[in-house]
Parts: C-alpha cells; structure tokens; sequence
C-alpha cells in the first residue's frame, strides 16, 4: 500500500526523462566515436603514397643535435613545406615515429639503414629523391622538389 500512495510521475515528466537519458547517451556515444577515431589514426608511410611528399629525419637518438637543428629548421618553414604536400617522419635504429614521437608502421625497413644519420626524401610515388647527411638545407630540398614533374604540374594547377 505505502508504494501505491507515493504520486506517479505525469507523462509529460517520464518523456522528458526520456529524452535527457537520450540526449546524455548520444554524447557518450558521440565522444567514444571520437575518441576510437583519433586513436585508430595509426600511420603507414605506404599510406602516404600518391598524396604527399615525405621526409624522414634519421638519426641514432631521436634527441640528437642535428635532428634537433633540422626541426627547428623545418618549423621555420611549415608554410613552404605545405605547400609541397611535405610530412615529416623521425627515424631511430630502423623505427619510425611521428613528430609526436609514437612509432609508427612501415612495410620497407631498408628505406634508411638502421644508424642513418641524415634525411631521406621520398617522392609521391614512392620513390627515394634524396638522401643526404646532416644538415638539412631546406632551400636545396625545395628546389629539388619545384624541379620535379608532378610538383611543376602542382604549382600551374595553383595558379
């Protein structure tokens, strides 16, 4: 009899109810969405093939001097590197990592030898375009590029 006394909630109150509980689970729902999204991002250099220009700084500590200058030197310069479709990969002891320093896949591990000490650029299509010891001399590397085919027919596209 005691529970039978007790008021029972109008309609209008359990469909509002309803709808908060929804609404609470669509964003619990929307930010696991987002949340797997960004955490299933892992990258494979061979993903980057025919969409972008990649370059990998090698070295034997990721922390080393040079690599440390050659970064400094890129990030004085993301505006140019953009504009080639250029990503950068780091590169230890035959493992990549992304600037984030997670690693990071790839098929081929005999793009760069294990104790490469330098930077590697690798085409759209795939192909190596240069490997030189440190230091990175982005102007060099830019002219390389602009000289190339497929980045002549970029930039008249752009035009």
């Amino acid at each position: 009899q005691y529970l039978s006394d007790k008021k029972k909630p109008s309609s209008k109150r359990w469909l509002f109810l309803v709808i908060l509980i929804t609404m609470n689970a669509l964003k619990i729902l929307i930010f696991l969405f987002m949340f797997q999204g960004t955490s299933i991002t892992a990258q494979k250099l061979s993903d980057y093939k025919w969409k972008n220009r990649v370059l990998i700084l090698s070295d034997k500590n990721l922390d080393s001097d040079e690599m440390n200058t050659a970064l400094r030197t890129i990030k004085g310069s993301t505006k140019e590197l953009k504009e080639r479709d250029i990503i950068l990969f780091l590169h230890q002891e035959g493992t990549f990592y992304n600037l984030d320093k997670k690693e990071v896949k790839s098929e081929s591990s005999n793009i760069i030898s294990k104790y490469f000490s330098g930077y590697v650029l690798i085409g759209k299509d795939g192909g190596i375009k240069a490997k030189h010891p440190y230091p990175l001399e982005l102007e060099d590397l830019f002219n390389l590029i602009d000289g190339m085919p497929m980045r002549r027919i970029e930039m008249k596209s752009n035009n």
